[in-house]
């Protein structure tokens, strides 16, 4: 899955899930006895959201005297285990676990098969049915299941683990007018003549519980023919519900031949599966890489007004979650102290495809948001190796470390070692592991074997020991001598917290006359300086110019150096880099370089960055000339944060510019973006134009999801009101109420107690609501309103749901009693009255010295 896309925000505590002190090692199990093979005959109705049935697993003795297998088995209602001859066994299900024991020891290398009968109603997770009513009378008729990380034991006795990988053969009875899919290959659908049918799907490669799917319901289809791999043909096609088309599908989904072609090139290996469907549903969560069967929330599902703000994220994930068919799927990380071999490659081959299909440019924008995402999260919450044992929760793994942190490792060792022995060691790394379990060194010991390089420092350093290289370079040329010298500095270093001095290569660029120079340098120390002649003092100088190594980087050689590399930066990083540090300065002429600049950007990464630059700025001149901008920016993927950027600032004209775009028209995501940026007006806002948009539906939800979180940001105790009713059951769509919840609870945070009060009892009454997701979301949201009150609500919410719910819910209560209520509203006004003065004496002051 991408982390982006569908990983919730979790609280970060002083004491990190990640604490050898509070958080014990995790190891895969010992398999004795080990599951090869699983098959599943189910009968569901979903009406009654019941699956009842028998599930056989065969098993193998990997050594001799095994007895007893156990099973993950959550609220289960077992009423037989049997033998291959239907012989009863001992065993004993505790609510957690099914213990099955045979009287009879097995021979090392035997196989026997064991036969569990049993039922799941309403099953807290992992297996989700859907159906229409009273408070939802479009939802479709469904049961589809969604495994990340350990939930398929919520409805499949199993070992939840991802070292445990099985063959499938899945039956599935339902009523015959649904569509019924799985992992594999139909082998059949029979008829009945209660009008039901059983589809039998088989899967002949390995699968752990995590990959297992199936999707059962009302669905529109769009075939889209065979990829050819050169080996076989792979039938193509996507699904969804009856609230969307088949047109919207093939224009959500339409280039994924196009993709598996240049996947299949680019890896040197055929698909590993069958088919690659891809079906999408309400309620879903995100997307997910199910072994040929990828699953999707059917929020994503692009009709016209969607496709050109929301293709490029769209082609982005389905590159991901068609990567883990080899990372993942084909060769599966033995456990989850080593997800990044799935995750990091995932992401990693996103900045891939956009270099091959759509340039460097592309590519290397990809790479600076894997990279800002990984900072922030380092920066703020915590730092983590990348391969790590100590976790709370195996859904903990799955953060900006795991994802783009690993993402942009992969693309440091790629530079280090050159593109020819990277890709090809990592093609023999899939070859060879293909269809197995892999660990770290499985990976580091084929690199090595095709690099000739002893890479133990480069893994331990990136992959083994928390943080990055965190630089300050420093410029200075030396006339006299005329040489230029570099300090480069390692801030990061802290032996206490296990942060070491990183060894790396990178180089030097600068500019003279237009001409260009390269000098490659060796950093190895906390300190250290490099000095090279210099005819003259340089127009430009740049650090780690082709981006070869994953850093952050504090450097401004000279605001004169800094403007011309706005422009003339050869690369969207060098001129990103250069927003960045201008804007830090906050200096009157740096902001109407980036403003210009802006203006004159041809690639739209640049400009939304800018564009953020601008709103950290606090500053009146860019205040001023936001406005231009707004009026200006068509670009789908930019007017969007461009929008939001303007509402860091509480002015007139940029209201007035906002409310002039909305009034024109603008795409969903535009719209949603403007409405949060009028919100942040405060008391300028357009309040009833907010309180009617936050009531009316929308495609998806998008722009209504913008109207109630600028309602929201607005702080006027009137829109409690509101927003209470449109997080109640029923009271907005599916696709809203999730992000109602949060909206309504930083509402809470600036209210004064009577209506605070009111905000947190919603908010504990959704601790039980049937969604999910606004379960969870509303345990989040009593944290960040400080609802000290709510501390035993959460601590039974956590008691009684599925473990990567109930984190969310323990770490909330956690942060509750270490930070009580939140500071009082009046001091965050105050703060922001005082920015805004402090802005506008700014202006004044400029308007006299131009007088």
């Amino acid at each position: 899955m991408p982390q982006n896309f569908y990983q919730w925000r979790r609280f970060t505590l002083e004491d990190s899930p990640f604490d050898p002190a509070t958080a014990a090692a995790q190891y895969p199990p010992d398999l004795g006895l080990e599951p090869i093979h699983l098959s599943i005959d189910l009968a569901l109705d979903i009406a009654a959201q019941r699956a009842a049935g028998v599930v056989t697993h065969t098993v193998v003795a990997r050594r001799a005297q095994m007895r007893i297998l156990t099973l993950d088995a959550v609220d289960l209602d077992v009423t037989a285990v049997v033998d291959a001859d239907g012989r009863a066994l001992t065993w004993r299900n505790d609510g957690k676990t099914l213990a099955i024991r045979w009287e009879a020891p097995f021979d090392a290398g035997e196989e026997r098969r064991v036969a569990i009968h049993y039922a799941v109603e309403r099953p807290t997770s992992g297996l989700y049915f859907s159906q229409p009513s009273a408070a939802y009378p479009d939802m479709p008729w469904y049961a589809v299941t969604d495994h990340e990380t350990e939930r398929a034991r919520h409805w499949l006795p199993c070992i939840d683990l991802p070292n445990v990988r099985t063959t499938l053969d899945i039956r599935l009875r339902a009523d015959a007018r649904f569509t019924i899919l799985a992992n594999g290959y139909l082998v059949e659908e029979t008829l009945h003549a209660d009008g039901a049918k059983t589809a039998h799907w088989r899967l002949d490669q390995r699968c752990p519980s995590y990959l297992l799917c199936f999707a059962v319901g009302e669905f529109v289809r769009a075939d889209d023919g065979e990829f050819d791999d050169g080996a076989k043909g792979i039938p193509v096609a996507y699904f969804c519900s009856p609230l969307h088309t088949a047109d919207d599908l093939r224009r959500s989904f339409g280039r994924t031949k196009p993709m598996l072609a240049w996947m299949t090139q680019k890896l040197g290996l055929p698909f590993p599966y069958p088919k690659y469907y891809q079906w999408a549903a309400p309620g879903v969560s995100g997307a997910m890489e199910n072994i040929s069967l990828v699953s999707w929330d059917e929020r994503y599902v692009l009709d016209a007004a969607l496709a050109d703000e929301w293709t490029w994220l769209l082609d982005a994930i389905n590159v991901h979650e068609m990567a883990h068919s080899y990372f993942g799927d084909a060769v599966v990380c033995r456990d989850y102290a080593h997800a990044w071999l799935k995750e990091s490659w995932a992401t990693y081959m996103e900045q891939v495809y956009r270099e091959d299909n759509h340039g460097q440019d592309e590519a290397l924008y990809v790479y600076y948001t894997h990279a800002a995402a990984y900072f922030e999260e380092a920066d703020n919450d915590y730092r983590r190796p990348i391969v790590h044992r100590h976790f709370q929760s195996s859904w903990d793994m799955y953060d900006d470390h795991l994802y783009p942190g690993g993402a942009c490792r992969l693309h440091t060792l790629r530079c280090e070692l050159g593109d020819d022995i990277f890709w090809t060691g990592v093609r023999d790394y899939l070859a060879t592991y293909l269809h197995r379990v892999v660990e770290t060194d499985d990976f580091r010991l084929i690199m090595e074997k095709h690099s000739g390089r002893a890479l133990g420092r480069f893994f331990d350093q990136w992959f083994h020991q928390p943080g990055y290289p965190d630089l300050k370079v420093g410029f200075t040329f030396e006339a006299e001598d005329g040489r230029g010298v570099f300090t480069v500095e390692q801030k990061q270093v802290n032996a206490a917290e296990g942060v070491p001095v990183f060894h790396f290569q990178s180089a030097i660029a600068w500019w003279i006359d237009g001409e260009a120079h390269t000098a490659s340098i060796r950093v190895e120390q906390p300190h250290q300086v490099f000095m090279f002649p210099m005819a003259k003092m340089p127009e430009m100088v740049l650090f780690d110019p082709q981006a070869a190594v994953l850093h952050k980087l504090d450097f401004n050689p000279g605001d004169d150096l800094l403007r011309r590399q706005l422009t003339a930066g050869p690369t969207v990083l060098a001129r990103i880099h250069a927003a960045r540090e201008l804007a830090a300065t906050g200096r009157h002429a740096n902001i109407q370089a980036i403003l210009h600049a802006y203006a004159a950007e041809p690639f739209w990464g640049v400009r939304l960055e800018m564009a953020q630059c601008l709103a950290t700025a606090n500053s009146a001149t860019a205040a001023a000339g936001l406005p231009t901008l707004i009026a200006a920016e068509h670009h789908p993927l930019v007017l969007p944060t461009l929008l939001r950027a303007a509402g860091a600032y509480q002015e007139v004209a940029v209201r007035d510019a906002i409310l002039q775009r909305l009034e024109a028209g603008l795409a969903p995501l535009a719209t949603q973006a403007a409405y949060e940026a009028l919100g942040a007006q405060r008391e300028e806002a357009p309040y009833d134009l907010l309180a009617t948009a936050a009531q009316t539906p929308s495609i998806n939800g998008i722009a209504q999801v913008g109207a109630i979180r600028g309602l929201a940001a607005t702080r006027r105790v009137e829109a409690v009101d509101v927003l209470l009713p449109l997080v109640r059951y029923g009271g907005s769509a599916y696709a809203v109420r999730r992000f109602a919840v949060p909206a309504l609870a930083e509402l809470g945070k600036h209210v004064e107690k009577p209506a605070r009060t009111r905000i947190a009892a919603t908010l504990m009454t959704l601790l039980r609501d049937p969604v999910y997701q606004v379960a969870v979301a509303a345990a989040r949201g009593l944290a960040t309103m400080g609802a000290t009150e709510a501390i035993p609500a959460l601590e039974q919410f956590a008691r009684s749901r599925v473990q990567q719910e109930a984190v969310v819910a323990r770490r909330a209560a956690d942060a509750l009693r270490k930070t009580g209520a939140p500071a009082e509203s009046t001091q965050q006004k105050q703060l922001q009255e005082l920015r805004t003065q402090i802005r506008r004496l700014e202006e004044e002051v400029q308007k006299l010295s131009r007088e």
